[in-house]
């Protein structure tokens, strides 16, 4: 370049610098927007946050009120329920010989014996029938005498377990001791009661539980029907 150009050049600077320096200055403002703006959409597009920007954990209290929210927590309980099944007498025992009752037990009370003449515990309930009847096991069990009395004539024991034994007095056996029975089984048929003869055929059916004798009628727990029984009550 020569010296006639550069002086035109020296000219041209100094009769625009501040237009040059104006550019300058609008090129370094642009080029930062660009910047800025640039990493701004690379944060939204990417979901990073901007490291200046401050974020609050969600369990943070975040004021100076006391935090007072309640922790619920729910127990569910099960509960569990036992049945339990209690056998009825009524499905252990059976009457032996018809329902119609004609002396009760005396609960060791004193009744007075027609045939006997006198006054003595009855400790048995009087199942009014007719000879030759069947007589039947009132329970599951095992028979363990069959005896002859002069007074009751044949009387039969059962062991029916658990401490409750059965007596019936006054019956043609048909069983032997050592037989086992169920419920309802023919046990013999009925026959005269000499110490009770004057009442009538009946079974004497008496019952002892844990040793103890107790009402028959009451131990079986089945409905009967206490009828007048033969005999006229006198004094000793």
């Amino acid at each position: 370049m020569n010296i006639h150009e550069t002086s035109r050049f020296k000219r041209f600077i100094n009769g625009r610098g501040f237009y040059v320096a104006l550019a300058v200055c609008l090129l370094a403002v642009g080029g930062v927007a660009v910047a800025t703006f640039g990493e701004t959409l690379f944060v939204r597009e990417s979901g990073e946050s901007s490291p200046n920007s401050e974020t609050t954990p969600v369990e943070q209290i975040v004021s100076d009120l006391p935090d007072d929210r309640k922790t619920t927590t729910t127990t569910t309980t099960t509960t569990s329920t036992t049945t339990t099944t209690t056998t009825a007498a009524a499905d252990l025992y059976i009457l032996p010989f018809g329902n119609a009752v004609q002396k009760a037990y005396s609960d060791g009370k004193p009744a007075y014996s027609e045939t006997m003449g006198d006054w003595r515990t009855h400790d048995g309930a009087d199942f009014a029938g007719e000879l030759g009847q069947k007589v039947k096991a009132l329970a599951d069990g095992k028979v363990t005498t069959v005896t002859e009395n002069p007074l009751w004539g044949t009387v039969i024991t059962v062991d029916h377990g658990m401490e409750v034994i059965s007596h019936y007095y006054g019956v043609k056996s048909a069983v032997k001791a050592g037989d086992s029975v169920k419920v309802g089984d023919l046990l013999g048929t009925l026959t005269a009661i000499p110490c009770e003869s004057a009442e009538g055929p009946h079974l004497h059916l008496e019952m002892s539980i844990d040793g103890k004798t107790v009402d028959p009628v009451a131990a079986i727990g089945l409905e009967v029907r206490y009828i007048e029984a033969a005999e006229t009550k006198k004094t000793e």
